[in-house]
């Protein structure tokens, strides 16, 4: 009996994983035509998971709301040419990883500007000393992360700070 439970759960679960797809490939050719509402159920399902990416790629989560735009922008404005040969979360996915990249670039010149010309001085936020600590760490860490090459952080955010599976982040990257 319990050997025909997993039997079944496994079943329901390649069922419903199927279902998911056939519902997922419906949406996608119905925004692919420029249906507004399946544009924007795929915006839904997928915006948490993109802020998210992002977050753990740049660290700055004031960033994030702007750059989960501007992937959702591109990737809507390249729909028509996507040929499904990768899950929409895979590919929203490089496009964040390209809009994280840009960031960085940015970021980094901005920073070679401040360090060039007028620094500006920064004040450390009010708080427990642990607070300060933390966020502390975290800059240290993300300036660490902007001095790597961009597919040595992402490799390093996909498997450290995303948690990801060694297979999982080969089949993102």
């Amino acid at each position: 009996w319990t050997k025909g439970c997993r039997v079944s759960r496994t079943m329901t679960i390649l069922v419903a994983t199927k279902a998911e797809r056939m519902r997922e490939s419906a949406l996608l050719h119905a925004a692919q035509r420029g249906d507004e509402r399946a544009i924007e159920l795929l915006f839904r399902e997928h915006r948490a998971a993109v802020a998210a990416q992002l977050t753990h790629m740049i660290g700055d989560p004031a960033s994030v709301d702007d750059l989960v735009q501007e992937v959702f922008i591109a990737a809507f404005a390249a729909l028509p040419g996507f040929r499904r040969d990768a899950q929409v979360g895979t590919w929203l996915y490089r496009i964040a990883l390209n809009k994280s990249r840009n960031w960085w670039k940015a970021q980094q010149r901005r920073r070679h500007r401040e360090r060039e010309g007028h620094s500006t001085s920064q004040t450390e936020p009010a708080g427990p000393e642990e607070e300060v600590s933390k966020a502390h760490h975290l800059e240290r860490l993300y300036d660490a992360l902007s001095q790597l090459p961009h597919r040595y952080r992402e490799a390093f955010v996909a498997r450290h700070i995303q948690g990801m599976e060694l297979v999982e982040a080969s089949r993102h990257l």
